[in-house]
């Protein structure tokens, strides 16, 4: 995955997840801590060092649903 679509997906994750819009169960807290720890790179992009396995496997599963 780029980065591109990567900073895209965390972003998007961030706004459905404070707004509501889904139900990650007892994983949520896990993944709100593991967003927290996102950090911005220099460039403006999310720094990939920075997002969890976690993360990684939930934006995939996403990607995979959408296609």
């Amino acid at each position: 995955m780029d980065r591109e679509t990567l900073h895209e997906r965390i972003y998007a994750l961030k706004y459905v997840m404070e707004s509501g819009q889904v139900d990650l169960g007892s994983r949520r807290y896990e993944i709100e801590d593991d967003l927290d720890q996102v950090k911005t790179a220099k460039d403006g992009m999310v720094d990939t060092d920075t997002v969890s396995p976690a993360l990684m496997e939930i934006i995939k599963a996403t990607l995979e649903q959408e296609h």
